[in-house]
């Protein structure tokens, strides 16, 4: 599994996000946040006044997808989000080693055996308690 972690402007979340919708990408957190790279701090004047503006207003569109997905998720974000100007944003991909869904305590697996293309899905596995999912010496069930 990738986490991929997209940082984009505002005004493209709606096209990404349908995009990624489309391609049977449902699940996406989205967080809003402020933050500079490269785009040099604008001047801007307001009742009179100037403020240099140093941080800029970003979304973070944070997806889970198969080693598989990577690439084509990737070029539809790009696709979608690319001005042509610089704060166009940037993409982040990291290897997932696990995930655990808190409701059932079940452990999401790696697998090939989705129908439509997802590989992503949880294992039927008896849930664990919190002590054998963080790797506490005393490991208990909780349930």
């Amino acid at each position: 599994m990738k986490k991929i972690e997209a940082i984009i402007r505002p005004q493209r979340l709606m096209a990404v996000s349908s995009m990624l919708y489309e391609m049977g990408i449902i699940g996406m957190n989205i967080s809003e946040l402020r933050g500079h790279g490269n785009e040099i701090g604008a001047v801007q004047v307001w009742r009179g006044r100037e403020y240099k503006v140093d941080m800029h207003e970003k979304i973070k569109i944070e997806v889970v997808v198969s080693e598989a997905e990577v690439e084509s998720v990737v070029k539809v974000i790009i696709g979608e989000a690319q001005t042509g100007a610089i704060g166009d944003g940037k993409i982040f991909v990291t290897h997932i080693e696990a995930a655990y869904r808190i409701r059932s305590g079940e452990k999401w697996e790696d697998t090939a055996a989705n129908t439509k293309g997802r590989v992503v899905k949880m294992s039927s596995a008896k849930p664990v308690g919190i002590t054998e999912a963080i790797g506490h010496p005393k490991s208990q069930s909780v349930l």
